[in-house]
């Protein structure tokens, strides 16, 4: 038998196709860093305990942490599912209430199943154009607030993985009003801080707990993320308990020593490379101005639909009457470029200070010679958001409840054993213990013949549902 998998990669790396995707460091374009097998040791004399850190690793942390402009920061080397089912498990126990966005990651839903806490949403605007969702609004906040006065923390996903900022500061603001811890998940935005063309970051804004992942736009390799610790309604031995539970007992220090190296790099070099970076970025997504048939999620958006503030390395582009996931593939079959995501209304490409500037140049020239030849079909409507689904039984319950399979079209009314997400970026359609309704299955089948992949689901083909008994 040959090594498939393996052999995959090692074809991949030599094809030439340009990764307009994470992680950040751009197929080691970023990365100036030999030897890594050399380095990928264990917990050795000198090298410190990840979970018990007094020495180096200790030190690695506090650098971070004074760079970022946190209180304490942890390396999380599970990614940051694993850095947010510590916060979670950190803050909230068995039938504590969250009050979270509905468009949050997976790995929120599935801390619920891990700590038992309950869910409370708050639904994000939609800008307007396309599925592409827009920000959580405070209002929204408060008014769950007001409803679930007892409730422990907020959880925001901002950015968004199309690079969507919420308004951070007036929800931080709410949030400490009601003694609740605010959790950004910021995985999309650990490279904010180095320009001012970026939005500010979550610790800036008042955020409690921020997870940001390091290597979806920095110069680190796949899973390496941090939690940062801000202000001081937040016990960060709690979160280090938490983390020694949720994350592996043996931490890749190849992870930790990037981490460390990227830190020291940004640190010498950040504030000089981002703003020639964004300035670069900023003009050549001027020249997508003369798009027909395709938007760029620009500034414009900024004020309406949630929405604070965009990240201008996010090149997304939306269309009412066009399937995106066809335009991704044009790009990746004709331009050799790999886009970040394709969804039934908009792709997306994540630019980085890894990219080569005449890539960036090439992808822009090659999605203005895609609109002039599009030819849109205007019966073609996207309606995709997230619906208001009603849950029945807590996300914890519904994982441990009994579970049977019915027919896709027969599932309307029923209570969901699992998840469908539409991936990427890997945000739940439908989770464990939510009403489904026929909106949500419309939806659900609509993506999936437009060919985006339904993760979570037993049934690949979407011929049955598992459903509650």
């Amino acid at each position: 038998m040959t090594a498939k998998l393996y052999d995959k990669l090692v074809d991949y790396s030599k094809n030439g196709r340009y990764p307009f995707h994470m992680p950040g460091h751009k197929m080691g374009r970023g990365i100036d860093i030999k030897d890594i097998f050399a380095m990928d040791i264990t917990e050795i004399d000198g090298f410190d305990n990840l979970h018990n850190p007094t020495d180096i690793i200790k030190q690695a942390q506090e650098d971070y942490a004074a760079l970022f402009g946190a209180k304490h920061t942890f390396f999380a080397v599970n990614g940051a599912t694993g850095a947010l089912q510590a916060a979670v498990m950190a803050i909230c126990g068995p039938d504590d209430k969250v009050i979270m966005a509905r468009n949050c990651h997976r790995s929120v839903y599935s801390a619920m199943i891990l700590t038992g806490a309950r869910t409370v949403y708050v639904m994000p605007q939609y800008c307007g154009v396309s599925d592409l969702p827009g920000g959580i609004t405070p209002e929204s906040v408060e008014e769950a607030v007001n409803e679930n006065p007892d409730a422990k923390a907020i959880i925001i996903t901002s950015p968004t993985a199309e690079g969507v900022v919420s308004d951070i500061r007036k929800i931080a603001e709410i949030a400490h009003k009601n003694n609740m811890v605010l959790i950004a998940d910021e995985a999309h935005g650990a490279h904010f801080m180095f320009s001012h063309s970026f939005p500010e970051t979550a610790l800036e804004m008042g955020a409690d707990i921020v997870v940001q992942s390091a290597h979806k736009t920095l110069p680190c390799p796949t899973q390496s993320s941090v939690i940062h610790i801000g202000g001081n309604m937040v016990d960060s031995e709690k979160v280090r308990e938490a983390l020694s539970i949720i994350e592996t007992s043996s931490p890749s220090y190849v992870f930790m020593g990037t981490l460390d190296w990227c830190r020291e790099y940004l640190e010498k070099e950040g504030r000089k490379i981002y703003p020639e970076f964004t300035d670069f970025l900023i003009n050549e997504r001027k020249r997508l101005s003369v798009l027909k048939n395709l938007r760029l999620l620009d500034k414009d958006v900024c004020g309406k639909y949630g929405i604070k503030d965009i990240d201008v390395s996010k090149i997304v582009i939306s269309s009412q009457n066009v399937n995106c996931v066809e335009i991704s593939q044009i790009l990746r079959q004709k331009y050799n470029m790999e886009m970040e995501m394709g969804c039934h209304g908009h792709f997306m490409a994540i630019c980085t200070i890894s990219d080569e500037k005449e890539k960036i140049k090439d992808l822009i020239n090659a999605i203005i010679e895609i609109d002039k030849h599009i030819v849109p079909n205007k019966s073609q409507k996207h309606n995709l958001k997230f619906t208001s689904l009603n849950r029945v039984v807590s996300l914890r319950n519904a994982y441990y409840s009994k579970a049977e399979d019915v027919p896709y079209n027969e599932a309307a009314g029923r209570v969901s054993a699992e998840f469908l997400i539409p991936y990427p970026p890997g945000i739940p359609a439908v989770s464990p213990g939510e009403l489904i309704t026929e909106e949500a299955l419309e939806n659900i089948r609509l993506l999936y013949e437009s060919g985006v992949e339904i993760t979570g689901v037993k049934y690949q083909g979407l011929e049955k549902l598992r459903v509650l008994s």
